[in-house]
């Protein structure tokens, strides 16, 4: 009994030290990860610089060409080369794009937009008309 009234009478006492300890550790972790964040003011960037307004922006025209499942090339809702036809008139639209291109000073920029079921050799017959009206700049997009 006396044991229990000694327990029950002795104050319980919280040690400290492990818990400084603790808190330095803690100060430590965050002083060294607070210096490898890189701040705003630390990033390079350039400001664009202000083109004089006398001079025109010169935008390159850019042509989508979509071919169909069925064959057909479509640029802008216009038709050329139906179904297995060549693609001369598609030949001679690229021809004048790309000579408008040539005399405004801006680049003719051809993207391709084939459907998931086009066949391979149609989308090829649009490459070698691009080739063929000597057409640079040329890219392919996913239809979504």
């Amino acid at each position: 009994m006396k044991l229990l009234d000694d327990l029950m009478n002795k104050k319980a006492e919280l040690q400290i030290t492990p818990l400084i300890d603790v808190v330095f550790l803690l100060l430590i972790y965050f002083m060294v990860t607070a210096s490898l964040i890189q701040k705003e003011a630390d990033l390079s960037f350039m400001l664009p610089v202000n083109i004089p307004s006398d001079e025109p922006i010169q935008l390159p025209i850019e042509v989508l060409i979509e071919v169909t499942e069925l064959g057909d090339v479509m640029i802008e809702g216009m038709i050329f080369g139906q179904g297995e036809t060549n693609l001369d008139d598609l030949i001679y639209q690229l021809i004048t794009l790309r000579e408008a291109a040539d005399s405004s000073a801006s680049d003719l920029i051809v993207n391709i937009l084939p459907a998931d079921k086009a066949l391979h050799g149609r989308i090829v017959k649009v490459m070698d008309a691009c080739a063929a009206a000597q057409v640079k700049n040329m890219s392919f997009s996913m239809s979504m």
